[in-house]
């Protein structure tokens, strides 16, 4: 039961953080995408994906590695500063180094201008220990500080971000909160750390560890990343801004359905440690049903909104997205299936190989896609080799999961999840095609379609959260 309530705690904190990542971005994108168009967007994500490959290099898989390590660690009450000590030293010797590599390397571009203020991000993975506070399973810290962080981003944003000419101060804004976020983390370490000086051999011993995580992180970057530079080197940053955009909504609803899989990494590290794999597969069986829950009418909301939504959220310059994100709202479903599969089990349990597979036939079949496709389709070639890598990358691990644990879906329940959506959207479409495109549009079909989908999924006798109600009144009921 403690060990529920501390779940059920870091979820909250996790979730105040997600929730905000939703409001905040719901508010400031409409205002970016007016102030900067396409182009100014376009820029700053180019800039910005050049910088996330040393941004890669700079992190080497610490994240991950250093999650588990400090997880594994803690549950067996070790001493954990030492441990910390050696990771952060590594990693900061490496960032260091890396950062010198990426301002002579952008010093030969044109606008170099953008690439020395995107160095931002590199210089924030040197303070970044946020892998530190999820090993030990206290989420309080990084949520809250990450929260205040993009609050005071936001207020930036609204005073100093007005039109095209201000894409250098709204690249600035952003880097430098990236920067303070990770910074104020350390205000924290105390309590948990005392300062030890551990010896670079017992520092670097730590690379192979790591480096095992980078694969995966370098496969993952070729088959997203890697998308926004091809669109910016061969088409042009209005492409990129179109492009991200596109995909924006999207991954706003797919970070706040991973959140628990963030959460529960270093709790299935801990149940690992005490040799309870069999909980690990009966806990997945709930939050993978759980999940798709969500994911599943989510997508077929996006298909019900998007047309509604685009022209007063994004802007008239934006229009061309209306005929993108009906093509990435299924990574609203095939991500987070993916990554929970990778996180809550894959990982904990020390399965990197299997992990590393997935992404690099991901990665290789990106690479294959954009080379085949981008000389052809043009831009919806990226967009249909970005859905093909995703696809197989969730594939691959869906089917080591189901073979290592004998796993399996319940799908009589997902056909009820399925077809209820379904019915959702065609009635709200239905019911306000004659609407015009505003705020209370979209309202009007969030209202109708939540209570579509929760109504029929009731009647199905398969939705977890009446079915949760119904559990706990017969519990009161029972009670003498």
């Amino acid at each position: 039961m403690k060990e529920i309530k501390h779940i059920a705690r870091n979820f909250i904190y996790q979730s105040l953080f997600q929730v905000m990542k939703i409001v905040i971005p719901i508010i400031t994108i409409p205002i970016v995408s007016t102030a900067l168009g396409p182009a100014g967007i376009g820029v700053f994500n180019y800039t910005n994906s050049i910088a996330q490959y040393f941004v890669l290099v700079a992190s080497l898989g610490v994240a991950m590695y250093g999650n588990r390590a400090i997880a594994l660690a803690y549950n067996r009450k070790e001493n954990i500063s030492i441990l910390f000590w050696e990771i952060f030293f590594f990693k900061a010797t490496l960032t260091i180094a890396v950062l010198c590599c990426y301002l002579l390397a952008v010093s030969f571009f044109s606008e170099r201008i953008y690439f020395y203020i995107q160095s931002l991000t590199i210089v924030a993975v040197l303070f970044d220990i946020s892998w530190f506070f999820m090993g030990i399973e206290d989420f309080k810290k990084t949520s809250m500080s990450s929260l205040l962080v993009q609050i005071a981003t936001f207020v930036a944003i609204v005073f100093f971000v007005k039109d095209q000419s201000d894409t250098l101060a709204y690249i600035f804004i952003q880097t430098i909160g990236t920067v303070f976020s990770q910074v104020l983390v350390w205000l924290f370490l105390k309590p948990y750390v005392c300062f030890g000086r551990p010896r670079l051999s017992k520092s670097w011993a730590h690379f192979k560890g790591a480096f095992e995580f980078f694969i995966p992180q370098v496969a993952i970057t070729l088959y997203t990343n890697l998308n926004k530079t091809l669109l910016g080197l061969f088409i042009g940053s209005s492409a990129v801004g179109y492009y991200t955009n596109s995909l924006t909504l999207n991954t706003v609803f797919i970070t706040v359905i991973t959140t628990l899989d963030m959460v529960l990494l270093p709790h299935m590290s801990g149940l690992f440690a005490k040799n309870k794999v069999g909980a690990i597969v009966n806990l997945m069986t709930k939050t993978l049903h759980l999940q798709l829950f969500f994911s599943i009418p989510i997508m077929f909301g996006m298909w019900t909104v998007y047309d509604k939504l685009v022209p007063w959220f994004f802007g008239d310059k934006f229009l061309f997205v209306n005929q993108v994100i009906p093509f990435f709202s299924v990574l609203i479903v095939i991500i987070p299936l993916g990554m929970s599969i990778s996180r809550q089990y894959l990982i904990p349990i020390g399965k990197v190989k299997e992990y590393n597979r997935s992404v690099m036939i991901g990665a290789m079949i990106n690479i294959l896609s954009n080379l085949l496709l981008l000389p052809f389709l043009g831009f919806f070639g990226v967009v249909i080799a970005n859905l093909l890598a995703e696809f197989f990358v969730t594939l691959v691990r869906v089917r080591a999961f189901v073979k290592d644990t004998g796993f399996t879906f319940d799908y009589q329940r997902l056909m009820i999840y399925v077809s209820s959506a379904a019915v959702m959207m065609i009635v709200t479409r239905l019911a306000t095609n004659n609407l015009s495109p505003s705020l209370l549009t979209n309202m009007i079909q969030g209202i109708l379609a939540v209570c579509i989908y929760f109504g029929l999924t009731a009647l199905g006798k398969a939705n977890p959260l009446t079915d949760r109600i119904k559990r706990s009144e017969a519990k009161k009921e029972n009670r003498p």
